[in-house]
């Protein structure tokens, strides 16, 4: 039950860090049109005071918004405050501390998660199953790599202090990767002067720099000509208000805390109800994941020749087949059975979270994307912790038979409430 509270901590720093994820976004997203020099801080007279000499020639154009140094400088604030987590893990004396720790990993990866799924599904081959393939990858590799350290006699808090060379490595790799470049800037910078509606005689024509006016002429003509670019709109609102958004919401609830049940359950079961081998029995766990892996890269690579219609029924299809290996493990007294329905659960698993969030962004505009999957990780998080935690309460008083009343009855939820979602696209006027 101790460890289904840390993942309320973990729901806790999800729900902050999506309502707050929008406003830092934007302002991260800011930046002086005029200037003829690209700077990664937000637009802020202080930090532009050292970049440049004359920063009052910045206010006659006002503010403007940058998609691309928004998405890097989110993602570099995540991977800046990722590294808490390994720190406070590694250090913790009490188990507030662990609370803690969860909330900020999960508070940095709502900075992760939005920014990355939202490019990931704006690029023309959308492999948003390979990037979540990816982190199933990570799931697999983590506890072996702990267990293994364990087993040498390294204590379990310097893993996490190692760890960090990683976050290292994460961070440099998503500078490198997704710093904007110089053409990005020039056509954020022309976007934000085309909303400003500029009159061409500021402009040299031909170019993309700005005439250098005198100081005084800037500050007399910056009160007529200070026109901040339109900042995107206020989408969590506005993506509250639509009923798919709930609807997807709760099916994604379902689905993690389902995911997180099975995987956190399966070995106890195991161990408790069939009898297996401690020495074996944690490897169905990472069978669990290895198929959760594959499930999520398949997905990637080929659900871009799919239709709408064809992803949603191959989606209610791996509910289906989940429901049934969910009863195999109920029914058949086997180990090894009950380890390939693990692995085959896993399996179909995967393409659901990623053909969601894909179907999503299908069904909703696009103005709430970026918010809409923030909202979804969060939820989904939320389910992670409630989810397992009831189930836990449960097997403590009935024990561990529980846990396939409780799967079964998670794989029949999702595949009714499957069936009320459209299977085209909305049209939209």
């Amino acid at each position: 039950m101790t460890c289904s509270l840390l993942f309320t901590g973990s729901t806790v720093g999800s729900v902050v860090g999506t309502i707050v994820l929008e406003r830092i976004v934007n302002f991260l997203g800011q930046f002086y049109p005029s200037l003829d020099q690209h700077t990664y801080l937000p637009a802020v007279p202080f930090f532009d005071r050292l970049f440049t000499k004359n920063v009052s020639a910045a206010f006659p154009c006002g503010v403007g918004y940058s998609p691309a140094k928004a998405r890097f400088s989110s993602l570099v604030l995540g991977g800046l405050i990722h590294p808490l987590f390994f720190i406070v893990m590694g250090t913790a004396r009490n188990y507030p501390a662990l609370l803690l720790a969860y909330a900020i990993a999960a508070f940095a990866r709502s900075f992760w998660t939005a920014s990355s799924n939202f490019y990931v599904v704006s690029t023309p081959k959308k492999p948003l199953g390979v990037l979540l393939g990816c982190w199933c990858i990570g799931s697999f590799s983590a506890p072996l790599v702990c267990q293994t350290l364990m087993a040498e006699g390294i204590p379990w808090k310097h893993f996490y202090l190692g760890s960090l060379v990683i976050s290292a490595i994460a961070l440099s790799l998503t500078i490198f990767s997704f710093r904007p470049t110089r053409h990005e800037f020039l056509a954020d910078r022309k976007a934000a002067l085309d909303a400003m509606q500029i009159t061409p005689s500021a402009h040299s024509p031909g170019t993309d720099t700005m005439i250098q006016l005198s100081h005084e002429e800037k500050v007399r003509d910056s009160s007529a000509r200070r026109v901040n670019a339109q900042s995107p709109p206020n989408t969590l609102l506005l993506a509250l208000s639509m009923p798919y958004q709930w609807a997807f919401s709760l099916f994604a609830f379902i689905y993690s805390g389902s995911e997180t049940t099975f995987q956190g359950f399966i070995v106890t079961y195991l161990l408790t109800i069939r009898g297996s081998s401690p020495d074996t029995v944690g490897y169905v766990s990472s069978g669990f994941w290895g198929g959760m892996a594959a499930g999520r890269i398949l997905w990637g690579y080929y659900c871009t020749g799919l239709t709408f219609t064809q992803r949603k029924h191959i989606i209610h299809s791996c509910t289906g087949v989940s429901f049934l290996m969910t009863i195999l493990i109920w029914f058949v007294n086997s180990t090894i059975e009950n380890a390939l329905s693990s692995a085959v659960v896993g399996l179909m698993y995967g393409p659901i979270f990623p053909g969601t969030l894909g179907l999503c962004n299908d069904v909703l505009p696009r103005e709430v994307h970026m918010v809409s999957m923030a909202i979804l990780i969060a939820v989904a998080s939320a389910g992670s912790a409630v989810l397992p935690f009831v189930t836990g309460i449960i097997s403590n008083m009935d024990g561990m038979k529980v846990f396939c009343y409780v799967t079964v009855s998670q794989t029949v939820s999702m595949f009714v409430l499957w069936l009320f979602f459209p299977s085209s696209p909305p049209v939209r006027v």
